[in-house]
């Protein structure tokens, strides 16, 4: 029988949401947080405000493990960065509790490698605790396996196996002649280890498969190199950096990749030129994605496959500024060595003779292989039911006018009229009637106008096709899901067959039905008035701030750009159309534990809740976690 809890709720909830989120308010963005600085201690207070009144208190550590082990988390970097901070700030018992917990979280020398960054980031570290932690990982593990993980991973993080052995100050049993072996490697070297060990008949095994790993890691010749690949079953992070440009290695390592890495990677092999609609590399790929064993190993969601798709068909991946600006440098100096063909409409190299900088990017401004694409879009329909359904009952409801996939300047805009403002001039007249001219037509040439909408992060994927995508994953999978759009009148059920229903057919009957403007608490109306019963509501949107087209009394309870606010006063008689106060209503009546989930798909401008209210979650933008992310709160994972 467990303990009774004794750590105060809300600071259980900031803690989860942290682990599940990367903040402490039910809120998720995509993207890379250690970019965006997530992983400061400043960003997790939780843990300062769960040590005040007991110092002691080792339930903060239990929920770290529990979350790992229950593997609804979707990065590792906030269950590492939880685990460090909570050394740096408690006692000597926090500080052996977590160093266990360590020793379970951290099972692959990536895990390792990440939180052992994050202890030299906190300036903690290299005591007895953290010693007796490294020892337990370096000695927990088989001395083969030790061996193949320590020459498919050197050095992660700014961590190396060589600096963790030597920090740590471990020493192993006389009589694991294997583990020693394996150990002297990494301190060592190969030659030295040898010497050391002698010809012993226990380390033979372990020296052999070493010394493979070290072929493949000298090798200057391509062939020879993808022949020991294939040979071996080794994966990408055997393969050195001077023959990551070769074709041959590239067709060596493609079969041993699981079908997640194998998406993360298309670009970067069409951007080498591998993937001519007549190349072995296409072959092979196509023939990996198709593969029905692979396929059924991964838990790859179909989201995931279509941003893929959308940023192949684009030529583009989501990068920083500071990327994006290097990559038009880069492009710039190609062209110098370019010539544009008018027939192809494509640019050709006038050169023959390739320099190293220029093998990874020799092939980018080819056109996408539509066989390829063609296989990414059959993908996405083997993948409908990989993820485990989660068996609550769901209502999805979805905004689907045009907006959701055209850019805005080329839709109707629903904005309430406003004030009349002092007559304009006739240069100004003329000015706003020229851009006007445009609004329903094409995109102007030079104009920074955006002819599709963009989803936040992933700006390759319009809004309306991603929501299409996780409703139909949602619809497919759970027997208890309800589809429904945004109308005038609240919302509208739509009827969609889950068993043959793809894409392009939920989208033609979905843009088809009576759309309107969304309010946001509609569906729990609906829900409540109908006595239905649902677990959770989700509403797919582009951006919170259309609730500026609603008339002026139609807004009461939101606060400036849609977001949460105070009820509206009594007196005014103005209906309160906040979601959060609806969902409250709901529970009262219906659902106790009801939950809401709002995805603003296209702004990062949401805040549907203050953080005081427990079952609601802001998802800003779209990407490859987002699935995971909404199964977890739907399951309680965090609050």
């Amino acid at each position: 029988m467990t303990s009774p809890s004794t750590l105060n709720p809300t600071i259980r909830k900031r803690v989860t949401r942290y682990l599940h989120t990367g903040n402490e308010l039910p809120k998720y963005y995509p993207g890379c947080w250690e970019t965006h600085k997530y992983f400061l201690p400043e960003k997790l207070t939780a843990i300062d405000a769960g040590l005040i009144n007991e110092p002691n208190n080792l339930e903060i550590v239990n929920i770290i493990v529990k979350a790992y082990k229950d593997g609804w988390y979707t990065r590792f970097e906030t269950l590492a960065f939880a685990l460090a901070k909570f050394i740096s700030v408690g006692t000597d018992t926090i500080k052996e509790a977590c160093y266990k917990a360590a020793v379970e979280i951290c099972n692959t020398p990536e895990e390792l490698m990440m939180f052992n960054k994050f202890t030299r980031l906190l300036q903690i570290g290299n005591g007895r605790g953290w010693c007796r932690q490294i020892h337990e990982w370096y000695s927990r593990k088989e001395p083969m396996e030790l061996a193949k993980e320590i020459t498919r991973v050197r050095a992660r993080h700014g961590r190396s196996h060589k600096t963790l052995i030597r920090k740590s100050h471990a020493k192993y049993d006389e009589n694991d002649r294997a583990r020693n072996a394996v150990i002297k490697y990494v301190i060592h070297g190969l030659k030295r280890a040898k010497q050391l060990c002698g010809n012993d008949e226990s380390t033979k095994q372990i020296f052999d498969y070493i010394q493979k790993v070290e072929d493949v890691r000298h090798c200057e010749d391509a062939a020879h190199a993808a022949a020991m690949i294939i040979q071996h079953h080794f994966t990408l992070d055997h393969v050195p950096g001077h023959l990551m440009t070769s074709q041959e290695v590239w067709n060596a390592v493609l079969p041993e990749l699981p079908l997640s890495q194998l998406l993360s990677h298309i670009q970067r092999i069409h951007n080498m030129g591998f993937l001519a609609s007549d190349s072995d590399t296409s072959a092979i790929l196509i023939a990996q994605l198709s593969s029905q064993d692979l396929i059924k190993k991964s838990k790859v969601t179909a989201i995931e496959v279509y941003i893929t798709l959308c940023n192949y068909k684009k030529n583009s991946r989501p990068m920083s500024y500071a990327k994006a600006k290097v990559a038009q440098d880069k492009q710039t100096r190609r062209r110098a060595r370019q010539i544009f063909d008018t027939k192809t409409e494509r640019w050709e190299w006038t050169v023959t003779r390739r320099h190293p900088k220029e093998l990874k990017n020799w092939g980018i401004d080819q056109p996408p292989n539509p066989e390829v694409i063609a296989t990414l879009n059959k993908l996405i329909d083997h993948t409908w039911l990989l993820t485990p359904p989660t068996n609550v009952r769901y209502l999805i409801t979805l905004d689907m006018r045009h907006h959701m996939f055209k850019g805005r300047h080329f839709c109707k805009s629903y904005s309430v009229a406003k004030k009349p403002k002092k007559a304009a001039t006739a240069s100004s007249q003329s000015t706003s009637g020229a851009a006007g001219s445009n609004t329903e037509g094409e995109k102007p040439e030079g104009s920074k106008k955006h002819l599709y909408a963009e989803c936040f992060y992933n700006k390759s994927v319009t809004p309306g096709h991603a929501a299409i995508v996780l409703a139909m994953q949602l619809l497919k999978r759970e027997k208890n899901a309800k589809l429904a759009v945004f109308t005038e009148e609240g919302i509208q059920l739509v009827s969609i067959e889950r068993n043959f229903s793809n894409i392009e057919e939920a989208e033609f009957v979905l843009r088809k039905a009576n759309l309107g403007r969304v309010q946001l608490d509609a569906p729990i109306e609906w829900a409540a008035k109908n006595n239905q019963n649902f677990d959770v509501f989700i509403n797919m949107i582009d951006r919170p701030t259309r609730y500026m087209e609603l008339d002026r009394k139609a807004r009461g309870g939101r606060s400036c750009g849609g977001r949460y606010g105070t009820p509206p006063p009594p007196s005014k008689e103005i209906v309160d159309h906040c979601p959060v106060r609806a969902l409250e209503r709901y529970r009262t009546k219906a659902v106790s534990k009801a939950k809401l989930i709002v995805l603003s798909l296209a702004s990062h401008r949401a805040k549907t809740t203050d953080g005081s209210h427990e079952g609601v979650l802001d998802i800003i933008g779209i990407d490859e976690h987002v699935p995971k992310l909404m199964d977890a709160f739907a399951l309680g994972q965090f609050e």
